[in-house]
């Protein structure tokens, strides 16, 4: 079953480029699961071994593409599929659904919104393993690859691929987890090896920086990549992500405000114990490298006068490869993103699916097309009529009660009154229920529904990191140096390309002599509004320390109901209450089997 998933995923992430890549993936997955030293399959039920596979260019090859086959875990609507076998399993959701969605049947996520996990129950241990297993499988394909018959121009981008792949799963899991066990070239069969310890937080960017460096002198510009090989390590996608490394470890979490003051222990989960504001020049300069490079460029599109900021779409369903993508997880061509989010009676799939709902907190972030926020009294906001006017990038993102959806207007709620409910004993929930939203909303980001649903086929992939978030991280890092009005440049690119009105500024909503308190503020808000659904703010709220305040206000939905006047009145309400302890729901805990494994070395998470 593990090897058929992965198999499925891999397909679906390159496609079938020739007739071995089905050997090949088996094979590749095979090895994580082998038990044999000396081969990649038992003997006993495959004659292939290590040797066999490595002595065959196409069978070499294709031994790197299920290793790919989970970069897109946090961008995937269905996460856990790509991280266990586990795939109806309770954890089949995404990062970014803790915090600015709401789905039924959570299980063990709903335990961990709530404070409940401990490190022997959680809902991320099949992704430790599964980390590890694809750099254990990086590490054999780099320690085999002399040996295959390939070029030696070949060898060189192949094992710059496997160390970017390398370095990318490492740089997963020090984003759950904090310092983590770094392995070096081992690629033995018990692995983390446990006699190693658990590196710090500064030695595991140091190094994952440096692999990335590594790989983009060896990997060729996605100007210069094959179509065929699109989806696969290039130099600016290792650029990119260590911007994103080092903007991380600049963040409060990480510099100055360690969550434990065990010198030994505050090691492992922050870069500096005390402040350093060149951490953050230092991110500026890893985040300009990519700027600078000539391939990359926002998809602006301002042409359509019904669809402001029309390029923020169609990026997302034009185009599989585009201007702004720098890493991406293809999918097969199809209408997947639809089917997941797409309101069930426009799509067909009936009961006992499972779907992901966007809160209320997450509407109420997206600002008005002036550019202000909703809670700005010159906004233009009206309260009961709060759908209008709207920054363009929240109907791009979120369906809503009588938005119009391919040829389609949704109705989030049946038109009953809600003493009619109320006389029958049901809550006013489950008229949302019957329309399988918990929230009032459904999701609409990176879906093309402009054409009726029964005839999309879009050819997608989805971005793992694209050039806005380096605009935003680069306008973040300026700001905490100091350079203000920098910082309000990029911004303002991100918001022109939005549909956001300029103003007779020019300023796009942004007030002329902006604090940086104020315009972090506002910059932390375009990252959650830009990169919604994208996997990123589960990320930033803890590295920016917010996520006390963020999952302890409980996850809101708007109901939406008629009277029998003909009235529409609509009334928040609480979908699921959550609660955030500090400091232990910073980072994930080691699982206990891990620890204990260890015999004393793996020191766990503060907390837990």
């Amino acid at each position: 079953m593990y090897l058929i998933l992965e198999f499925n995923l891999a397909y679906k992430f390159f496609g079938m480029k020739n007739r071995y890549f089905i050997i090949g993936t088996l094979i590749a997955m095979a090895a994580m699961v082998s038990c044999k030293k000396n081969g990649l399959l038992d003997p006993k039920t495959e004659p292939l071994s290590e040797d066999k596979v490595f002595a065959d260019s196409a069978l070499t090859i294709n031994f790197l593409n299920p290793i790919y086959a989970a970069t897109g875990m946090d961008v995937h609507p269905q996460r856990n599929d790509l991280v266990s076998n586990a795939g109806a399993s309770d954890n089949n959701a995404s990062l970014e659904e803790f915090t600015t969605n709401c789905r039924s049947g959570y299980g063990g996520l709903t335990t961990f919104l709530q404070g409940a996990s401990s490190p022997s129950s959680g809902p991320f241990f099949a992704t430790y393993a599964a980390y590890y297993q694809k750099i254990r499988l990086a590490n054999k394909f780099m320690s085999n690859l002399p040996k295959a018959p390939l070029s030696a121009a070949k060898k060189k981008t192949l094992n710059a691929e496997a160390r970017f792949l390398r370095a990318f799963y490492y740089q997963a899991l020090v984003r759950l987890y904090g310092g983590i066990q770094l392995m070096g070239d081992d690629a033995s069969d018990e692995f983390p090896t446990y006699e190693y310890k658990r590196n710090t937080y500064k030695e595991c960017v140091d190094y994952i920086a440096s692999e990335y460096d590594q790989a983009a002198a060896d990997l060729p510009s996605s100007l210069t990549l094959d179509a065929v090989d699109y989806g696969r390590a290039t130099s600016g996608a290792c650029k990119a992500l260590k911007a994103r490394l080092f903007i991380t470890a600049a963040s409060p979490l990480f510099n100055g405000s360690p969550v434990s003051t065990n010198p030994s222990v505050a090691s492992l989960v922050a870069y500096s114990v005390t402040y350093d504001q060149n951490l953050w020049q230092k991110a500026a300069d890893a985040c300009k490298a990519v700027i600078d490079l000539p391939e990359y460029a926002l998809v602006i599109d301002h042409t359509l006068p019904a669809y402001p900021g029309n390029g923020f779409w169609k990026m997302f369903v034009e185009n599989r490869k585009n201007t702004e993508y720098i890493f991406a997880y293809n999918i097969a061509r199809g209408k997947t993103i639809e089917n997941y989010w797409f309101p069930w009676s426009l799509t067909g799939r009936g009961s006992g699916t499972t779907y992901s709902n966007p809160s209320e907190n997450m509407v109420r972030s997206f600002g008005m097309r002036n550019g202000k926020a909703i809670t700005d009294q010159n906004s233009g906001y009206v309260a009961s009529n709060p759908y209008v006017n709207r920054d363009p990038r929240f109907y791009y993102s979120i369906i809503y009660d009588q938005a119009q959806v391919s040829d389609r207007v949704s109705n989030v709620m049946k038109p009953v009154t809600i003493q009619t409910q109320r006389s029958t004993n049901l809550p006013i929930e489950d008229g949302i229920a019957q329309y399988k939203t918990v929230t009032g909303y459904y999701n609409r980001k990176m879906c093309n529904d402009r054409l009726p649903y029964n005839s999309l086929n879009v050819d997608r992939a989805y971005p793992i990191i694209r050039l806005a978030e380096i605009y935003l991280g680069y306008a973040e890092a300026l700001n905490e140096t100091g350079q203000v009005e920098q910082a309000v440049t990029w911004v303002n690119k991100i918001r022109d390309r939005a549909g956001i009105l300029p103003g007779a500024d020019n300023r796009y909503g942004i007030p002329a002599g902006i604090s940086k308190e104020s315009l972090r503020d506002i910059i932390r808000n375009e990252y959650k509004v830009e990169l919604f659904q994208e996997g990123h703010f589960y990320y930033d709220t803890r590295r920016w320390k917010t996520a006390e305040q963020t999952e302890s206000e409980g996850i809101l939905g708007m109901r939406v109901y008629k009277e029998q006047n003909g009235t529409t009145n609509m009334e928040t309400f609480v979908t699921l209450t959550t609660i955030f302890i500090a400091p232990q729901m910073y980072f994930v805990p080691l699982p206990t089997a891990e620890i204990s494994k260890s015999k004393g070395l793996l020191i766990q998470n503060p907390g837990w």
